[in-house]
């Protein structure tokens, strides 16, 4: 008896919260730090600090997306 493993798309609050996660660490980490820390200005404003107040704003409009959802989507 084989079993088939099948790929589904997240549906549990747990996985989105998990990819949620993931997107945070991948916002945040050196690389792609580096990249945004270059010298540019958009409206006055560092590009760096764009990205990071950016990001946080994003998650933040994810997770009480992920949070806030109807409860009838399962766990």
């Amino acid at each position: 008896m084989s079993r088939r493993l099948r790929l589904t798309r997240p549906a549990g609050k747990r996985e989105r919260l998990a990819a949620a996660f993931l997107l945070g660490l991948a916002l945040f980490s050196p690389p792609l730090l580096n990249v945004a820390s270059r010298d540019q200005l958009v409206a006055g404003i560092p590009f760096l600090v764009l990205w990071l107040f950016g990001g946080w704003l994003a998650l933040i409009i994810i997770l009480a997306l992920v949070v806030e959802r109807n409860p009838d989507d399962g766990e």
